[in-house]
């Protein structure tokens, strides 16, 4: 509930500088009104199913400390004590990185609403701490899908920049944290909401136009292409 506050605290303030886009028309003379034209773009960033092994890396530390009593025990006992395992085995990490699809209406000439599809894959090889033998392969997918609303406070004849925020849905699916070889093989898949929001976008073309975006929670720094129409 946490995250949907902020975020709607986010939204907030957002709505409340709204009049200052409106007022920016009659403020600079080169402003271009691009009311009533669609955007259609791609666009590629860092992978965020990268970010979430590595996040997972952390939660896999924590479960070491748990686990240490135990395997103390084990030790005691005469049992074979868990494995530990770690990433970065023979082979290395492989991952796609987050691609995005997104369409855009601009219903004001400084606000423009759409939908945006995003993807990114990981893939990271596990080995055990002790003999550095492999294991499994950790695989994580993610997609969402967000409602987003942009709102350009620059429009000229080739250049615009903007600021958004989104919100959607989320599905990952995942191996992540598994315990052992048999325990790799079970898939969990998840769906969460997904709050979006971009710092600041540029777009440099009249109808055909490159885009970068920095502050994006999908990809962070993303360059892209896209179409205006």
């Amino acid at each position: 509930m946490r995250k949907i506050y902020t975020f709607a605290l986010v939204i907030a303030a957002v709505l409340a500088s709204m009049p200052l886009y409106g007022q920016s028309k009659g403020k600079h003379p080169k402003w271009v009104d691009y009311t009533g034209t669609h955007e259609v773009d791609v666009s590629v960033g860092f992978p965020t199913a990268y970010a979430l092994a590595y996040m997972a890396d952390m939660n896999r530390g924590a479960l070491w400390i748990n686990n240490w009593a135990g395997d103390v025990l084990d030790i005691i006992y005469g049992n074979e004590p868990a494995d530990r395992v770690n990433a970065n085995a023979a082979g290395g990490d492989r991952f796609i990185p987050n691609l995005r699809a997104e369409y855009g209406y601009n219903v004001l000439s400084w606000l423009n609403v759409g939908v945006a599809v995003n993807y990114s894959g990981c893939s990271r090889p596990m080995e055990d701490m002790d003999s550095g033998q492999y294991l499994w392969t950790e695989n994580t997918h993610l997609t969402t899908v967000t409602a987003k609303v942009k709102f350009y406070w620059l429009n000229r004849k080739w250049v615009r920049m903007y600021s958004s925020v989104g919100a959607g849905v989320g599905v990952c699916r995942t191996n992540l944290l598994s315990q052992d070889v048999a325990d790799s093989e079970t898939y969990v898949t998840t769906t969460r909401f997904t709050p979006d929001i971009c710092l600041v976008g540029l777009t440099v073309g009249r109808n055909l136009y490159g885009r970068i975006e920095w502050g994006t929670l999908y990809g962070g720094l993303t360059a892209g292409i896209g179409y205006r129409f």
